[in-house]
């Protein structure tokens, strides 16, 4: 039988942002659906009906992806999880879904990962959010450039970087 749980991660700060607050929707809607805990961030702000695990960090300075990839495998763990689904802004989703894949691998843990359809209803370019602390989600211009250099890093460089 699989156990459902879902891993959220932010797009900008603060969680009033648009694609914040569209990760959010996404993310209660699904964990109604599959009746499944969540693993997030702080600046994803879901519903209190449902039962959220919030990632260790510090407000203004969130952890890097992997990460975070980490902490949701050892939270699912924990709670005897077999399956997590996804919930990341479309451009963080290659590296999110990747990065918690590599968690999984590290931890030998017996995990299936889906990534939530939803977000494809969504075009690319209406994740970035101008109003976003975060320089990096604000254009497409300033997120390919930090992207180019994350996907061709070696992953084993990338791992240090990120951890």
């Amino acid at each position: 039988m699989k156990i459902p749980g879902i891993v959220a991660f932010a797009f900008g700060a603060p969680w009033t942002i648009r694609s914040n607050r569209r990760i959010a929707e996404i993310v209660a809607k699904k964990a109604q659906e599959l009746n499944a805990p969540v693993y997030t961030q702080l600046d994803i702000h879901v519903e209190q009906s449902i039962q959220v695990e919030y990632t260790q960090e510090d407000p203004g300075n969130p952890p890097p992806t992997l990460r975070i990839a980490r902490g949701t495998v050892r939270w699912a763990e924990r709670h005897g999880l077999t399956e997590l689904w996804v919930v990341a802004a479309k451009p963080h989703l290659w590296r999110a879904l990747r990065d918690v894949q590599q968690a999984v691998r590290e931890a030998g843990a017996g995990i299936e990962i889906h990534a939530c359809k939803e977000i494809e209803q969504y075009p690319e370019d209406s994740w970035f959010c101008s109003d976003s602390t975060q320089d990096r989600v604000r254009s497409r211009k300033a997120w390919r450039k930090r992207e180019l250099i994350l996907s061709l890093m070696p992953f084993c460089v990338y791992k240090c970087v990120a951890s």
